[in-house]
């Protein structure tokens, strides 16, 4: 265990550094890494996508808190847009994961491959487009159903919803930084619901790795959170540095290097 504890405190460095700088909450990491350990671990292979996305979702919602203070500290989180993307994410990440529960193991993965090469695809389309000036006018509805898309498809990969929050309140209008922050605050809320439902939905369920409640391996939850809430912090700094263009690249070369590994990993 000594060993697994240094990998999953050294990953959660990265992952404090990813949400904060690009408002992901990490779980584009945390997915792919949780699967290869489970493999190794000899899990059942029916459980493994499972137990990834609801462990995701609890190490997600603990760094988002982290980089939710630090972008609130700089007064960049629009909290009437997070209320209102917020509910509907919750409900859709519910609806969501009892989907996910029933799934077979190789479709989730690969899900998870094809809106990685959707996100990549996208950022680096509009890494070069300039902000807008102002905010549209956008009814209420609208972001409620916007969140709860969002949130649906969130439970199918564990992440926080940021690579598609981001890009849509920047459409809208909002600044990076405001979206990037705002981002924070929705997915803190939407992993929070996506690990309640993971661990209702793996509660007394056959096989799950040791260790676990429901679908939440709380050792890998410990370990990458430890160091994911200190990280969090200097990477919600570097959007106040780094121009928008260079944040999108980052994320979209960051996204390609794991999508490679995961397909290395599960289809070759």
């Amino acid at each position: 265990m000594g060993i697994e504890l240094v990998i999953f405190l050294l990953l959660g460095c990265i992952i404090g550094l990813i949400s904060g700088l690009l408002g992901v909450g990490g779980g584009t990491v945390v997915v792919p890494a949780l699967v290869f350990f489970l493999v190794s671990q000899g899990v059942d292979p029916e459980l493994i996508m499972k137990v990834a996305l609801g462990t995701s979702f609890a190490v997600v919602g603990i760094t988002s808190l982290s980089s939710v203070i630090a972008h609130q500290k700089r007064g960049s989180v629009v909290w009437t847009v997070v209320f209102l993307m917020g509910v509907g994410a919750i409900i859709g990440v519910a609806i969501g994961s009892r989907v996910v529960s029933m799934m077979n193991n190789f479709v989730l993965q690969l899900f998870f491959c094809l809106f990685l090469a959707y996100t990549i695809i996208n950022m680096l389309r509009t890494a070069s487009k300039k902000e807008a000036d102002k905010v549209s006018g956008v009814p209420k509805p609208i972001y409620l159903g916007a969140g709860g898309i969002i949130g649906f498809i969130s439970s199918f990969v564990g992440i926080g919803g940021g690579v598609m929050i981001v890009p849509v309140l920047s459409k809208i209008g909002y600044q990076m930084k405001n979206a990037i922050a705002s981002s924070s605050a929705i997915g803190m809320f939407m992993a929070a619901a996506g690990a309640t439902s993971a661990v209702i939905n793996g509660w007394g369920v056959a096989n799950v790795p040791e260790n676990s409640i429901g679908f939440v391996y709380y050792p890998a939850v410990i370990g990458l959170s430890l160091t994911s809430v200190i990280f969090a912090p200097i990477g919600a700094k570097l959007v106040y540095i780094l121009p928008v263009k260079r944040i999108r690249q980052i994320l979209a070369g960051f996204l390609t290097i794991i999508l490679i590994v995961f397909i290395y990993n599960n289809f070759v």
